[in-house]
């Protein structure tokens, strides 16, 4: 097995989600994979904003995948390629939440910001976490897409059951779970593993080099691709039936006790 990238999700996959940074074992297993040419990039559904300071001193990615990979950049956050969503899509989910309650955010390049029902929207995207000025609430004055162009990526907060009514409402759009009473929202045909197609590309790589780590359903695919796609112990059945090897959960160093069984590191 000849594996020349690594490709992590962040939540519940390199980080709990009650943590800020990776293990000294993680930090570790990396600087072994680093030393033997293999890179790294993040696929995540967050907004490159979000990612975790810590993760660009700790790993130093080579790429980074975000909003589900609506959004490309480098690890200096400048953006190689973007997807933003559909005018019609924009005001289909719009329109869905306001008629649900739902707490509505969109993901532009300058930010996530509010749409409806921001205070529940806020709480339950933000938490106690200080992302200071890179989530805010739609202006009242104006509507942010009409000034700065259209969305990159959408996030929901809000009842479970209600927001999985949304799927057959929206055919254009694919919802997956993310956390509890979460939903990440985007387009069919731009996924993470769209974006990480164009790095293969620029690369002259395949698939076959890509070993992948994922806990959620918007790693399915990149886990079903991937030469090595690895589920973390702590992932939804559906996603652990999709990958080649299950290892030990995130807070056990699930990506550690994989690199080890494969003989990465």
């Amino acid at each position: 097995m000849n594996i020349k990238l690594l490709v992590c999700d962040i939540d519940g996959t390199l980080i709990p989600y009650t943590k800020e940074c990776i293990s000294d074992s993680l930090k570790e297993a990396f600087n072994q994979v680093k030393a033997k040419g293999i890179e790294i990039l993040i696929a995540t559904g967050r907004h490159y904003s979000f990612v975790h300071k810590s993760l660009f001193t700790d790993i130093n990615p080579d790429y980074l995948v975000t909003i589900n990979g609506a959004c490309l950049v480098d690890k200096d956050g400048n953006v190689i390629e973007s997807h933003p969503i559909s005018e019609k899509n924009l005001y289909d989910i719009w329109n869905l939440c306001k008629e649900n309650d739902i707490g509505l955010g969109f993901k532009f390049k300058e930010g996530v910001v509010g749409y409806h029902n921001y205070k529940k929207f806020y709480e339950g995207y933000v938490g106690d976490n200080d992302y200071g000025d890179a989530v805010f609430e739609n202006p009242k004055d104006e509507d942010f897409h009409i000034k700065h162009g259209m969305p990159l990526g959408i996030f929901l907060i809000g009842d479970e059951n209600i927001i999985e009514t949304f799927r057959d409402k929206i055919p254009d759009l694919f919802l997956t779970w993310s956390y509890k009473n979460g939903f990440d929202v985007y387009p069919l045909g731009f996924s993470k593993a769209n974006a990480i197609e164009t790095v293969l590309k620029m690369n002259n790589l395949t698939w076959d080099d890509v070993m992948s780590f994922g806990d959620a359903g918007n790693d399915i695919e990149m886990l079903h691709l991937a030469k090595v796609g690895v589920a973390m112990g702590n992932a939804r059945p559906e996603v652990q039936k999709e990958a080649d090897f299950v290892t030990t959960s995130v807070d056990e160093d699930g990506i550690v006790f994989a690199l080890k069984h494969y003989n990465i590191i």
